[in-house]
């Protein structure tokens, strides 16, 4: 809205109206609203009922196309002489324009001053509210808040909300005051400065409600959806802040989290954007620009179609027992959190449902049950039965849960019911876990016991203290954005401390792996909200207390998981927070070191001296006692392993090469020294890249460089093997001059070798197949130093090499499926258009949903990543499982179609022409064999058949490894000079076209060729 004011209609009078038009204004953005100040000088001999005249002129079109939507009288003024009086119409206050100005007009219905020519004069009434706390040595301040607030333009009243002493000769006073217009914050905080200076009064501070505009969301929106709302401050001020309550809880202040953006501007303006609408996020948002002592406030609810953020399954027994009947019943429960949402709920067995379930409301809770018939005759006698719960919302939305009831037939072994100290554990089958719920006070979770043959196995206590899980609930709140502070950072690591130091018999193994769970949710978070070193102490304290706790509990393989994760979140949280001033911290079982801005770093860590060589800003050094013995020992099972694990970390490296030597006290005299690190993505100790090394003096100790070589592309795991770094890198810098060069070629002589469609068929599928391979070249020599590279750089090269070499491939497919189609239809040719269609469809769409659906597969996944930061290539867990397989099998499956289509050229050059069986004609036929393998092997991927043989030999020990590895890294990383060659340098017409440019420096592209006939 923008005021602007219009000339007298008339020059003498007596009596004026200050009357109020509203214009709309079409335009191809929306339409605005612009309002128009009019003045109406009437003489004092004639009478003129403006305000019924008013009407008349809403809806009339001016000249500019700008229409009138309403008019209304503002203010009236009586001249008389050179004095007038004025006051505003109804529904209208003064101006703080003429309140500032004269005074005395402020809070007066009529003023008797010449304040006429002020634009506007008076404004529509506003709600405007100041919400104030004082706290000072005064039982009764409401004389002297009165007295100040009183100067206010269009005050209404002053309210004391409540008076509270709250000891020490001081009160609290929570006051309100109500007015009828805005106004100046600079006057609020001259008013509040004011106050202040009483020494009666020891603090103020004032919220306002009307001063800000909020835009957001009205009615119920849905589940898991993306809402924004906007914030308008009248005024600009110094800084904003977001923040979310639910029901009676303290206000929440909001920061950028997984499942909440903020916008960077914040003094007039500002933006929360909800990524994910859910349970969470239910609740009043409020923004507060703030200045000084004073916030400008506005509010608003989101109702949010709730869906439960945890739906617990339970079946009734575990385990279905058809032992003795042909039939048994089962009772399966879904248990989900109450709210104000209506729920409805569906069950299932197997195939049969039940849409009408028993529902229960208690202790907070809604409890949907039904019974099911499970058939023990069934045909293939299934080991077991799928069950599942349907949630759904009034807006239809759906979630869903699903169990695994297990089937005891009679020939199945299990464990039989026990009791043992008041928990009783229900028969289950064999190899299968019993679960049941905390008995112990004061501690919430799940007993687990595994059923071993017919005998039961270690009890495994996930109970864990109430206290503990309100903490792991304020760090997934902290994650998702809802209280993401540094205070709030510090006040979760405070609490984690609090309760995990504390005696060993007093914490349990549930307890361990709720605190890491905590570890594993702030170092996701710490990506949006970096954390500050005021919480290091906290943190060390809290994770130095977790290695006092004994970890076995029967189950070697939850026990290691457990050290892999505690391993990964403390080195991921030393990585994240932000160091400025601290040279460390020692706990108990772990010390931790900071070098800052040195070529070289020197430090020891419970008797372990570190030494690395990096150019970078700052290198942390941490050791962790107790930890080694409690990882996976998978290869080294018989090895001794010392009691420390060191961990380095690097920022803001500048040097390629990252050199680390660690000096272990030998402890075991003659002892076998092996150096190993611990690969985080792979989860297991690994000697790759790390060498024993007999120093001077007999100093024994391990060092460790990291490199990446070409043949990782194809690997489980990362390689390393003398020189095979040194051939990668020359390998692709020939191979990179030489895409160069050929497509520089193509270029010149394309349109005087391409002269059928045939021809346009080879050189487009071969000019796109070394496109794609410069680009995956220069990302993978991008990302060779992965330890230089941040987070976000190593995923787009991984994506890039990922996405670029997939592409050569497919093209490689258009280019044999294009031959074989030749080959078999002789007389049957593709239309350009068509081909073309088909060769971009493939060539690139195929490689990008397979890289999308792979990225957002892995990054949903919670165990096992897109791609690995040590070595900036996808990941590889298991058989089937790691991302790297969405390389492997494309990348397999087209080179196997490409070797069956090699085999038919073969077979096609071998057809005798005629009867030819002589030995030149058999000489002739090996040497065209020799000519396919040679000519079509670099453009078809030949070579990389030697990947999966990479892929498939992971024993180091044989000497066909290393072979394989170097003959994959040498052949293809010299890819690109193969297709320089063969596709290039080997065809005729192109040579000729090539020799021509030199010798006449000019292609021959629309040259025809003369044929004279002579006729004797």
């Amino acid at each position: 809205m923008k005021i602007v004011r219009i000339k007298k209609l008339s020059d003498a009078g007596m009596l004026l109206f200050a009357a109020l038009f509203i214009f709309s204004q079409a335009s191809n953005v929306g339409s605005t609203d612009v309002t128009y100040w009019a003045e109406v000088m009437i003489e004092g001999n004639k009478t003129l009922n403006v305000a019924a005249n008013l009407p008349g002129i809403i809806g009339i079109v001016l000249d500019s196309g700008v229409t009138i939507t309403n008019a209304e009288i503002a203010a009236e003024c009586e001249i008389i002489g050179t004095n007038s009086t004025c006051w505003c119409g109804t529904d209208y206050v003064w101006s703080n324009l003429v309140c500032d100005s004269v005074n005395k007009c402020c809070n007066v219905d009529k003023c008797v001053a010449n304040i006429s020519h002020y634009t506007p004069l008076c404004l529509p009434k506003v709600n405007v509210s100041l919400i104030g706390l004082l706290t000072g040595s005064s039982s009764n301040v409401t004389a002297s808040l009165d007295s100040a607030f009183r100067v206010l333009n269009a005050f209404n009243s002053l309210t004391i909300l409540s008076t509270i002493y709250t000891g020490l000769n001081t009160y609290a006073h929570n006051f309100s005051v109500s007015l009828s217009s805005v106004f100046s914050t600079t006057k609020v905080q001259n008013i509040i400065s004011t106050l202040r200076s009483n020494a009666t009064v020891y603090s103020l501070n004032v919220k306002s409600l009307g001063m800000v505009y909020m835009e957001a969301p009205t009615g119920k929106v849905c589940y898991n959806s993306k809402q924004q709302l906007n914030c308008t401050s009248i005024e600009q001020m110094e800084k904003c802040v977001w923040q979310m309550v639910r029901g009676d809880e303290t206000p929440l202040i909001l920061g950028p989290g997984s499942e909440v953006m903020l916008s960077d501007t914040c003094t007039e303006t500002t933006t929360v954007t909800l990524l994910k609408t859910n349970g969470f996020w239910s609740g009043t948002y409020m923004c507060l620009f703030v200045s000084g002592n004073i916030a400008h406030m506005a509010l608003a609810p989101i109702q949010i179609a709730l869906l439960p953020e945890v739906i617990n399954v339970t079946s009734t027994p575990q385990t279905a027992d058809c032992t003795e009947a042909t039939s048994t019943k089962v009772t399966v429960s879904c248990s989900i959190e109450n709210s104000t949402e209506t729920y409805t709920a569906q069950l299932k067995v197997g195939t049969t449902e039940n849409i009408a379930p028993t529902r229960d409301e208690s202790n907070g809770a809604i409890k949907f049950t039904a019974d099911f018939t499970v058939n023990c005759l069934a045909e293939g006698k299934p080991r077991s039965i799928d069950g599942g719960c349907t949630i759904s919302n009034s807006l239809n939305q759906q979630r869903n849960r699903t169990i695994r009831i297990p089937i005891i037939y009679p020939s199945d072994l299990f464990c039989a019911e026990e009791t043992v100290a008041g928990k009783k554990w229900p028969k289950t089958k064999n190899n299968e876990t019993a679960v049941i719920d905390c008995v112990e006070p004061g501690r919430q979770g799940t007993l687990k016991r595994k059923c071993l043959g017919s005998k039961w196995g270690e009890e495994v206590s996930l109970c864990v203290k109430a206290i503990l899980n309100i903490v792991s609930l304020q760090a997934k709140d902290f994650e998702k954005g809802l209280g993401a502070t540094q205070e709030g950072a510090q006040l979760i690591f405070q609490s984690l401390r609090n309760n995990t130091a504390s005696e060993e018999a007093e914490n349990t193994f549930g307890d361990v792996k709720a605190g890491i769970s905590v570890f594993q949710t702030m170092k996701n978070a710490s990506v949006n909200m970096p954390l500050g070193e005021n919480l290091l102490e906290d943190f060390l304290e809290s994770a130095s207390s977790m290695l006092n706790i004994t970890w076995d509990v029967g189950d070697e393989e939850e026990s290691s998981t457990l050290a892999s994760q505690y391993l990964s979140s403390v080195e991921g949280l030393v990585k994240s927070i932000r160091i400025n001033a601290s040279e460390g911290y020692n706990a108990s079982n772990i010390q931790f070191q900071v070098c800052r801005s040195s070529p070289s770093c020197n430090n020891t860590v419970f008797g372990v001296d570190v030494e690395l060589n990096a150019t970078a800003d700052m290198v942390k050094t941490v050791g962790l006692q107790s930890l080694a013995n409690r990882l996976p020992k998978q290869g080294y099972e018989n090895a001794l392993f010392p009691s420390v694990v060191v961990s380095a970390t690097v920022e803001n490296n500048t040097s390629p090469d990252v050199n680390i030597k660690l000096a272990f006290p030998n402890e075991e005299a003659g002892a076998k020294m092996l150096c190993v690190f611990w690969n985080v993505t792979e989860q297991r100790w690994s000697d790759e890249g790390c060498e024993f090394v007999q120093g001077p003096g007999n100093t024994p100790y391990c060092a460790c460089n990291h490199l990446t070589s070409f043949s990782m592309l194809m690997s489980k795991h990362s390689v390393s093997m003398p020189f095979l770094n040194q051939i990668t890198y020359i390998g692709l810098g020939i191979s990179i001059c030489s895409l160069i060069i050929y497509i520089i070629i193509e270029c010149l002589v394309w349109s005087a070798v391409v002269k059928s469609s045939l021809s346009h068929f080879r050189h487009t599928a071969l000019l796109n197949i070394a496109l794609c391979l410069l680009l995956a070249d220069c990302s993978f020599l991008a990302s060779s130093f992965p330890s230089i590279l941040n987070d976000t750089l190593c995923l787009v090269l991984v994506v890039a090499k990922h996405y670029f070499f997939l592409a050569m491939f497919f093209w490689m497919l258009c280019l044999s499926v294009m031959l074989v189609h030749q080959l078999i239809f002789v007389f049957s040719h593709i239309g350009k258009k068509v081909y073309m269609i088909l060769g971009f469809t493939i060539g690139y769409v195929c490689p990008t949903l397979t890289v999308a659906i792979t990225y957002v597969y892995y990054d949903k996944a919670a165990d096992v990543p897109y791609y690995s930061t040590k070595t900036c290539w996808l990941t590889y867990k298991s058989a089937m499982v790691g991302s790297i397989h969405a390389f492997l099998i494309p990348v397999g499956t087209i080179v196997l179609v490409n070797m069956f289509a090699m085999v038919m050229v073969i077979v096609t050059v071998l057809k005798p022409s005629g009867a030819e069986t002589n030995k030149k004609g058999d000489k002739e036929a090996a040497k065209s064999v020799i000519k396919v393998i040679i000519f079509l092997t670099p453009i078809f991927g030949g070579t990389w058949i030697l990947g999966l043989f990479v892929f498939l030999m992971d024993d180091f020990t044989q000497f066909t490894t290393y072979l394989v590895h170097y003959l994959f890294t040498i052949l293809n990383s010299l890819q690109g000079f193969f297709i320089l060659l063969t596709g290039c340098f080997a065809e005729k017409r192109v040579r000729d076209e090539i020799l021509r440019i030199v010798m006449f420096g000019k292609s021959g592209k629309g040259q025809g060729t003369t044929t004279t006939v002579t006729n004797k």
